[in-house]
């Protein structure tokens, strides 16, 4: 009688410490129980304790900040100290997650936005959690193979985010879903993040070996391909191509060639970066898929190529090469009635596109090669001219008014966009703010062209966003930013982007190249667009709504560029006078007002346009030229006719 009842007794206090288990947190019976309870256990995943229960919240989507804090202690370097702290906008100090952060950029897991910031309470993606694994790979020394991404939506992998996804899918850290889909801007709940970090601790202990790649020494024609031997490494692959028709393959793609065409990757939806090394530090600017580079040299991870005067690096993963017998097209220029019109060619995809760039000036009907869009060949000649648009900066005002920029749109805007009146409406919008920054209303008119379609695209008529403002490509019309009003849109514009006085195209940091729209050696195109005709296009519109008002601006005043950094800027023809401001690059654009004779013998002088931003308020601006004691800081530009 006593052994039952004893037996009862124990029977209820397990019956009861079961219950009392199971009732103490919120993930028991969940799908990820399993590798939170690890997480737990190691002292990674912390809950909160209330009233006695303790919630972990499976469920809820993680943070920016909150993964770079569960990857700081997967690293186990909560005692690592910040060398070199990140200047996050939104990240302060005092904050939770402040020190997490600046130790996980310090170990270059993190990166901030463009404009600074770091968003840690925002949710983080798929491809973002990927990101910053691959980094926390990275850091520890273990550099992942790749998977070739299969999925339904690879293409939806923002650029800076596939060479990661595609090493966590290698692992196995990160899966896809039973539809064939990756998701990568899906969030993560703190389950699913579990598991990934579970995934990930067991990678960080036992990483995977590369498969030995096979190389091919293959002979190529325009309509085939033909391997004739395999080597086991890429140097001795490359070393064997001594034929101009010779390639070398891994997994069917070229990764070597003798001469060609090199493209950001078909793979890539949007852009590949082009760095300064073969290391993949600095960077230059991105050019987006399909653009025609010139190949001069590759490497088992790089590729080495050439973009009008710029020589830099690809990433072999982000290019493809197009061996110089299988291309079968080219960009060019056609000069027609007083035309000039860009075609530009799609290695890619073999398919043109074509804009009105602006005047022919004198050259000859017919068809042009050039690199850069002002020194061009054909018919046996060479010919050097700069479109006046492409190079006038923009801190000048049109003389066209609110009425006559919004009759340009009435009357010349495409039959897409014949039922669209929201850019016909805006010319007094575009006035104001020219009259509050100094800066060009005409250009703001064709910069939303430009990006808006004529006001037609989702952005512009549901988000009021003319400019495509945050919108990342791959994700546009999801990640741009929403405004109140298209006034507020154009403010946002100029206030935020061109003369933000701390980073802004026109004032000074990363982004600033010359405040002219410009191409990728100059101006804003270099930074705010990976299309590198981006500025071709919006010169090109302004060309056009000149041409529509009756050409009143057009080379009404001369062009000059300065020929060395920090020329100085003077409020008088004379070394003596006080400097106004310094142009900091070399090849900047200035507009000419006239030319002046120093009053103290010191050569020839400019009187410029100033600068007039951001409350400066130069009556007059000038710059030394040439024939005295300075040498020569400025040459005349040959402006189209």
């Amino acid at each position: 009688m006593k052994k039952w009842l004893a037996l009862l007794l124990l029977s209820i206090v397990m019956l009861f410490s079961t219950y009392s288990a199971s009732a103490a947190d919120d993930i028991t019976g969940h799908y990820f129980e399993g590798d939170m309870r690890k997480l737990i256990d190691l002292g990674y995943l912390k809950g909160e304790v209330i009233d006695g229960q303790t919630y972990y919240k499976p469920d809820r989507d993680v943070t920016r900040a909150e993964f770079a804090a569960f990857l700081v202690r997967v690293l186990e370097a909560q005692n690592l100290e910040v060398i070199n702290p990140k200047s996050f906008s939104d990240v302060k100090e005092g904050a939770w997650y402040y020190k997490v952060v600046q130790q996980a950029a310090e170990m270059n897991i993190v990166n901030g936005t463009p404009d600074g910031k770091f968003l840690p309470d925002a949710p983080i993606s798929r491809e973002a959690m990927a990101s910053m694994m691959n980094g926390a790979f990275e850091y520890k020394g273990i550099k992942l193979p790749e998977a070739e991404l299969k999925f339904a939506d690879a293409s939806k992998v923002q650029s800076w985010a596939v060479l990661s996804v595609e090493r966590m899918v290698y692992a196995k850290i990160i899966a896809g879903y039973g539809d064939n889909t990756f998701r990568p801007s899906e969030y993560a709940t703190r389950g699913t993040t579990s598991a990934f970090l579970v995934r990930m601790i067991d990678v960080l202990k036992n990483p995977p070996k590369p498969p030995v790649p096979n190389f091919y020494l293959a002979t190529v024609t325009k309509d085939s391909t033909t391997n004739v031997k395999e080597y086991e490494t890429y140097d001795e692959a490359k070393a064997a191509a001594t034929d101009a028709n010779h390639v070398v393959l891994k997994d069917n793609k070229v990764v070597y060639m003798k001469s060609g065409v090199v493209s950001p990757a078909q793979v890539q939806p949007l852009a590949s970066v082009l760095y300064k090394t073969s290391g993949f530090g600095d960077h230059y600017f991105s050019l987006v898929a399909g653009t025609e580079t010139e190949f001069l040299d590759a490497g088992e991870t790089w590729v080495k190529v050439k973009f009008n005067n710029t020589i830099g690096y690809f990433k072999m993963n982000e290019a493809t090469l197009h061996p110089t017998v299988k291309v079968k097209g080219a960009s060019y220029y056609k000069a027609e009635n007083g035309k000039l019109t860009h075609y530009t060619y799609n290695v890619n995809t073999d398919t043109y596109g074509a804009f009105w760039f602006g005047s022919s000036g004198t050259l000859p009907n017919g068809d042009y090669k050039s690199k850069d869009g002002h020194s061009f060949s054909g018919n046996g000649n060479t010919y050097n001219m700069y479109q006046y648009f492409n190079v006038m900066p923009l801190y000048t005002k049109t003389s066209y008014t609110a009425e006559q920029l919004n009759d340009f749109v009435k009357n010349n805007k495409p039959e897409s966009a014949a039922d669209n009146t929201i850019l016909e409406n805006l010319g007094q919008a575009f006035k104001n703010v020219e009259a509050k920054y100094n800066v060009n209303a005409m250009y703001l008119l064709s910069h939303a062209i430009h990006e808006s379609g004529w006001g037609t695209s989702r952005l512009a008529i549901d988000k009021k966003n003319l400019f495509g403002i945050r919108a990342v490509d791959g994700s546009a019309y999801e990640s741009g930013d929403t405004f109140k009003s298209y006034e507020a849109c154009i403010e946002v514009l100029v206030k935020e982007y061109l003369l933000d006085p701390t980073s802004s195209y026109f004032i000074q940091g990363w982004k600033a190249n010359g405040e002219v729209v410009g191409d990728k050696e100059l101006g804003m195109n270099v930074r705010y667009a990976s299309d590198p005709y981006w500025g071709q296009k919006i010169a090109g519109y302004m060309y056009r709504i000149d041409r529509y008002l009756g050409e009143k601006e057009r080379n009404q005043y001369g062009i000059s560029v300065t020929l060395t950094d920090g020329v100085n800027v003077r409020s008088d023809a004379t070394a003596e006078a006080s400097k106004l401001y310094s142009i900091p690059l070399e090849g900047t654009p200035v507009l000419v007002l006239n030319e002046v004779a120093s009053k103290t013998n010191e050569g020839i002088w400019l009187q410029i346009a100033p600068k007039n931003l951001n409350g400066a308020n130069y009556e007059k601006a000038f710059v030394y030229k040439e024939d005295g004691p300075y040498g020569t800081l400025l040459r005349d530009l040959p402006l189209a006719k």
